[in-house]
């Protein structure tokens, strides 16, 4: 067995297979990366973040391409190398040296089944992992913006909600204080309100409990209710006025980003649990039999993510299928694009058929598995051992 993976044919192959499938999967990543900068550099700098928060959003969104990319690359991967290494006579001199034709498409099934590995690696593993760390780094996010606006000086007017009360920061014009004034309005129960006034504030935290202190310096207050004016002193003759309040002391109010955003919900959500978890792809839908016992099924999450990693093993075969295809005259032509259209409906068609027999029970959802890995790997096999020179000799025959 080692002899024959480390065979020259199976060596030559697999350098180039291998390289190809890399560097198309960078390609891929590129792309999907391009296609999603704007709108997430516009998500980090709605939320005040910076260019290092841009880059680990970016590096948290990547893995979701992998899974859906890896059929394709490996297809592509295999079939160049194959195709370039019979146009060079490569594979010719190695038939020549008693190496067997059979050794492509079993290195094929060897590619195949590590992309099956690796598939549900990404989707049962790191994609989850990846959609989790980004929600609540999103959420920190948010809370450092929250913060940071509270904190520094501020150049323009900032309005916010702490605690049901709306506080209007401004600039200040005095060089001696830190932020400015801060305007701070609550309403009350039965139409009665409070409002209140500093000429400076500072914010202190957060502790050990993520909580900050809001320090207002000069603080003065009013309090009122909707109604007519009182008659007794010192607030008579003054619509909606109960009293006004003035204190030199600082005055403290402490507040929770919680309180401010909505909380983070750090328990995983439906697309971010791991494949094995107890309420996750594979263990994570349970039902209720007649008898009363409560069982689990896989989830349609686990039909589509068992159909992608089936996908690899069949489109590795197709690609060595293409190749022996390429060899003729209307292959040359027609196997790239007709393998690559192959691969694609194989993927809709296989997700949509395991997603749905999911819901069927396990009686009916493994045997459609081993069903579309049959129909995927039988006719790309058998048309390779029909067509076997086609692989090896070059495109009309000249060795």
């Amino acid at each position: 067995m080692i002899q024959r993976l480390h065979s020259p044919m199976t060596r030559l192959l697999r350098q180039r297979a291998l390289r190809t499938i890399v560097a198309l999967l960078v390609l891929i990543e590129s792309i999907f990366i391009a296609d999603i900068f704007t709108s997430t550099l516009q998500q980090v700098l709605r939320e005040g973040g910076s260019a290092l928060d841009l880059l680990k959003i970016l590096l948290l969104k990547s893995p979701e391409i992998v899974d859906f990319a890896l059929p394709l690359v490996l297809f592509l991967g295999i079939y160049l190398a194959v195709t370039r290494a019979r146009n060079a006579n490569e594979l010719v001199i190695c038939a020549a040296a008693s190496e067997p034709w059979t050794r492509i498409p079993r290195l094929a099934m060897y590619l195949g089944g590590a992309g099956f590995a690796l598939s549900f690696l990404f989707s049962g593993l790191v994609t989850p992992l990846s959609n989790y760390v980004q929600r609540l780094a999103l959420y920190e996010l948010r809370s450092r913006t929250l913060i940071a606006e509270l904190s520094d000086p501020a150049e323009v007017r900032r309005v916010r909600e702490i605690s049901g009360r709306t506080f209007i920061a401004t600039p200040t014009d005095d060089p001696d204080a830190q932020h400015g004034g801060l305007f701070v309005y609550r309403p009350g129960p039965g139409g009665s309100w409070n409002v209140a006034q500093a000429t400076d504030w500072d914010v202190v935290g957060p502790d050990e409990n993520r909580n900050y202190v809001v320090r207002l310096q000069e603080f003065r207050e009013f309090r009122g209710r909707n109604g007519e004016a009182p008659t007794e002193a010192p607030t008579a003759g003054v619509a909606g006025l109960d009293f006004a309040r003035i204190t030199v002391r600082t005055m403290e109010l402490a507040f929770s980003t919680d309180e401010v955003l909505e909380k983070a919900d750090e328990s995983p959500r439906v697309t971010e649990r791991y494949l094995f978890e107890n309420d996750g792809p594979l263990w994570g839908e349970p039902i209720t039999r007649d008898d009363g016992r409560r069982l689990t099924r896989p989830t349609r999450q686990f039909g589509e993510m068992l159909a992608r990693a089936i996908l690899c093993p069949v489109a590795a075969a197709v690609a060595v299928a293409a190749a022996a295809f390429s060899g003729t005259r209307r292959g040359r032509w027609l196997a790239l694009p007709g393998g690559l259209l192959l691969v694609l409906a194989g993927d809709v068609a296989s997700r949509a058929i395991l997603g749905d027999a999911v819901v069927l029970g396990y009686i009916r959802f493994w045997p459609a598995a081993l069903a579309i890995v049959a129909m995927g790997l039988a006719p790309a096999l058998g048309y390779v051992w029909l067509r076997a020179e086609r692989i090896v000799m070059p495109a009309g025959g000249r060795a």
